[in-house]
């Protein structure tokens, strides 16, 4: 019995809305079983259009991309006489035969003006393109055109022209079809290739999808119910197995979320490493302050021992001088002692004289000795000062270098020379600075702290930016999920839906076979019983037939209708899923990429403040 006949009593809407699940129609006589098969395109592959069991088959009609006349010839638009028409085609028919392997010799000047057998070598390989198992030896005449038509080639090619191929008046019109077939050829590689080539997991999943459709369709339109039942099933077992994918993603991103926030959560409770970073700048700042402060009473404190030592040395050389006068009186009166006489009371006055001088030289020596050493001391302080004074710059030296300050090529340098240096033998303290500490050093000191407290202020203020966007997505994350679960709740219900619907129909499917076979039993009773109610009851059986089969077919319909619209919700879900996955990526993308900008502008703040 042919079930498929129910069909004829649907409106045209519902016909329309079955029809349009099946591609367009192909070449194989423009059935829907054809056109189902023939892939996304509705048409036969070519390979199958050209296999041997089709080649004496009925031609189909011609392609309507080339308008036809009423009667006479159709004409060939290309300027097939133009020579530089003829040798484009010649480059792209040697292109093609090169990058396909054929094995034979091929120049420009061969398909210039061929042999029967160069054309026959020509054309056997292009057909073996499309149809591997065509046999080494065919009919030239008789084959070729036939092929052609096959493959819809809108000119007529004649048994007289392949008789005499490469003739001048001939073989232009046979370079144009041949070039035609190798384009048509280039073309389904191309097209071959891109339906391999899927992109994303939508397209792939969008194929897919149509391919279950095209191939549900097709079991539907030839009557084969168990496998449209197989394939409904291996499709919603696929779509569980997606949707237990992306409720384990789900999962997974839920988690990462908690542990996020909990991370978020402990970084706001943990002390701000900007407030220690200012504290910390804070006291290097006050100790800086002080170290120019001791610098400055270091340098007072030298000043002035080095003018109490120029006095002390200047106190030395004029007692040496005294000493140097003392010294040649002394020899002046050794002369004139010992050019006068001596008496008794001149050796007595003179002993006595001479024990005055040496106590009061012994005085003398003892208060150049008490100079010497306090001189001594100073200078054992005044070095001690003047290493603590290059401890300290050596200290500043080093904060300087890391702050990028020295030279005065350096990062944060601006021009100014911070490098201090400092000289020992200078004969000044002014001298002893090679820069103005308080003209130029401080202030440039000052500017660099003034910039750097501004631009610490606009990184708080954009931390909180952050954080109140960070919050926002939260918050649009929460929705997300909220939408994630509804949709989940609508699938549900449509599924219970869809599953009580189809235990309904198949309840009065079982009704309705139950019914055909007691009419069945009544028919053969009655036939038995009484032959005269025979006909009549024929008749009321082929109308019960007939009620049954437009009940299964509307039950068909129903559970089609179904199957659609649980199709398009499913797909609808899975759209809601895969947009819920990439903004849960974009989330966790932008999250990832705030928490690198804090931590690389907080990396970058605690470098460039003082340790």
């Amino acid at each position: 019995m042919d079930r498929r006949k129910t069909l004829a009593g649907l409106s045209p809407a519902q016909l329309n809305a079955r029809a349009s699940l099946a591609p367009s129609r192909g070449v194989g006589g423009g059935s829907k079983a054809g056109s189902a098969a023939g892939g996304p395109a509705g048409k036969l592959p070519i390979d199958k259009a050209l296999s041997r069991m089709s080649l004496a088959g009925p031609v189909a009609r011609r392609s309507s991309a080339y308008t036809t006349k009423a009667s006479g010839v159709k004409s060939d638009p290309r300027p097939v006489s133009d020579k530089g028409f003829q040798a484009a085609c010649v480059r792209i028919v040697i292109a093609f035969l090169a990058g396909h392997g054929y094995e034979y010799a091929i120049t420009p000047k061969v398909l210039a003006s061929p042999t029967t057998k160069d054309f026959t070598n020509v054309m056997l390989f292009l057909f073996r393109q499309l149809d591997p198992v065509l046999p080494k030896q065919f009919k030239l005449e008789e084959e070729v055109p036939q092929l052609y038509k096959r493959l819809k080639y809108p000119f007529q090619i004649s048994k007289s022209n392949l008789s005499a191929v490469g003739s001048p008046h001939t073989w232009p019109s046979l370079l144009a079809a041949l070039t035609w077939l190798v384009e048509l050829l280039n073309y389904q590689e191309r097209a071959e290739a891109a339906r391999q080539d899927v992109g994303d997991d939508r397209s792939r999943t969008e194929a897919e999808f149509f391919q279950y459709v095209s191939q549900v369709y097709r079991y539907f339109m030839t009557g084969d119910d168990s496998k449209c039942e197989e394939e409904d099933g291996k499709q919603a077992a696929e779509f569980e197995a997606r949707a237990a994918g992306v409720k384990a993603e789900t999962e997974r991103l839920r988690a990462s979320n908690e542990a996020l926030r909990a991370e978020i959560e402990r970084l706001r409770g943990e002390p701000s490493p900007l407030v220690a970073a200012r504290a910390a700048r804070e006291e290097t700042l006050a100790d800086k302050e002080k170290f120019l402060k001791l610098l400055d009473n270091l340098q007072a404190h030298k000043a002035s021992l080095q003018r109490k030592l120029a006095e002390r040395q200047a106190d030395v050389a004029a007692q040496q001088q005294e000493l140097a006068g003392v010294e040649a009186e002394n020899e002046g009166l050794r002369a004139r002692i010992a050019a006068q006489t001596i008496h008794p009371q001149d050796v007595m006055r003179m002993n006595a004289e001479k024990t005055k001088q040496e106590a009061a030289l012994r005085s003398t020596q003892a208060q150049r000795e008490a100079l010497d050493r306090r001189v001594a001391e100073q200078e054992r302080g005044i070095e001690a000062r003047l290493d603590a004074v290059e401890a300290a710059l050596q200290g500043y030296h080093s904060m300087a270098d890391r702050l990028a300050l020295i030279p005065a090529t350096a990062k944060r340098a601006e021009g100014v020379a911070f490098e201090v240096r400092l000289d020992r033998s200078a004969a000044s303290a002014s001298e002893m600075i090679n820069v103005d500490l308080k003209g130029i050093v401080k202030p440039a000191l000052q500017r660099l702290r003034d910039g750097y407290s501004a631009k610490a202020r606009e990184l708080g203020d954009q931390l909180l930016s952050l954080q109140e966007q960070a919050d926002s997505v939260r918050e649009l994350l929460a929705e997300r999920e909220e939408e994630n679960r509804n949709a989940e709740a609508q699938v549900h219900k449509l599924d219970a839906q869809y599953r009580a619907a189809k235990e309904a129909l198949e309840q009065d499917i079982a009704a309705a076979n139950a019914q055909v076979d007691q009419l069945a039993t009544e028919v053969a009773h009655l036939r038995n019983a009484n032959g005269a109610s025979v006909l009549a009851s024929e008749e009321r059986l082929r109308a019960l037939q007939g009620q049954y089969e437009d009940l299964l077919g509307q039950c068909e319909l129903d559970t089609a209708t179904l199957h659609r619209d649980l199709s398009a919700a499913l797909e609808k879900i899975l759209n809601h899923k895969l947009a819920v996955q990439a903004d849960l990526k974009t989330v966790c993308s932008r999250d990832a990429t705030i928490n690198s900008q804090l931590q690389q502008e907080a990396a970058k703040l605690l470098a460039s403040l003082p340790v």
